[in-house]
């Protein structure tokens, strides 16, 4: 759903419910101390939903660029990340014919570590690093690559494209890409590695290039 249209929703429901309160405050004068707190304690969440899910656009527009299509992020809300029990930082679904999705859904964390880095925040840390590769990881997968091992050498290699779509430089993004294949490659799984994803190798886009990833 766009985020225009879950906030308007948000709001309508924060508004019918505010109301509902204040019928049930009139009612009950016994209880106005925990009705208020109810009250903020929504506005606070909506407050908080909201922010959560502000900076889908930008991510979206740059995971389009990797994914060769108009595509769309959805970010965790606050809600959603309080129930969580799950490892991935993102997900594509894809359907029985192995056709992927339009949109892709990434953790709060993650989606706050990329909306970090495009705000200007571009220090070298696990944090920037994971956040600008787990949008590549799911832009790759947007594209149609089901394969997570290929997923994950083919998104390491275009990190550095959405770095640049986030405001990078070429230099900033280059060197972001070369952290996460020095420091996070090598500890992922052994789903997410193959022996093909080298420079020079089988799944490099980029054969007649010196640049790696």
């Amino acid at each position: 759903m766009h985020m225009s249209l879950r906030l308007l929703l948000l709001i309508l429901a924060a508004g019918a419910f505010s109301w509902l309160l204040v019928l049930q405050i009139r009612r009950d004068e016994r209880h106005p101390f925990v009705m208020a707190v109810l009250a903020f304690f929504l506005v606070a969440g909506g407050i908080a939903e909201y922010h959560a899910q502000s900076g889908e656009a930008k991510l979206g527009r740059a995971a389009s660029i990797v994914a060769g299509r108009h595509v769309s992020v959805r970010c965790q809300g606050v809600l959603g990340k309080m129930v969580d029990v799950s490892q991935e930082l993102g997900t594509v679904w894809f359907d029985e014919d192995g056709e992927p999705a339009n949109k892709t859904d990434i953790k709060r964390d993650a989606c706050d570590w990329a909306k970090a880095y495009a705000s200007g925040r571009r220090r070298i840390t696990m944090a920037s690093a994971l956040g600008v590769h787990v949008l590549a990881h799911e832009a790759v997968h947007l594209s149609g690559e089901m394969n997570e091992a290929v997923t994950e050498c083919y998104g390491m290699q275009r990190s550095a494209e959405i770095a640049k779509a986030l405001g990078a430089t070429d230099m900033q993004a280059q060197s972001l890409s070369e952290f996460y294949w020095e420091v996070v490659y090598p500890d992922m799984p052994d789903d997410y590695r193959t022996a093909e994803c080298v420079n020079g190798g089988p799944l490099d886009l980029h054969p007649d290039s010196d640049v790696w990833p």
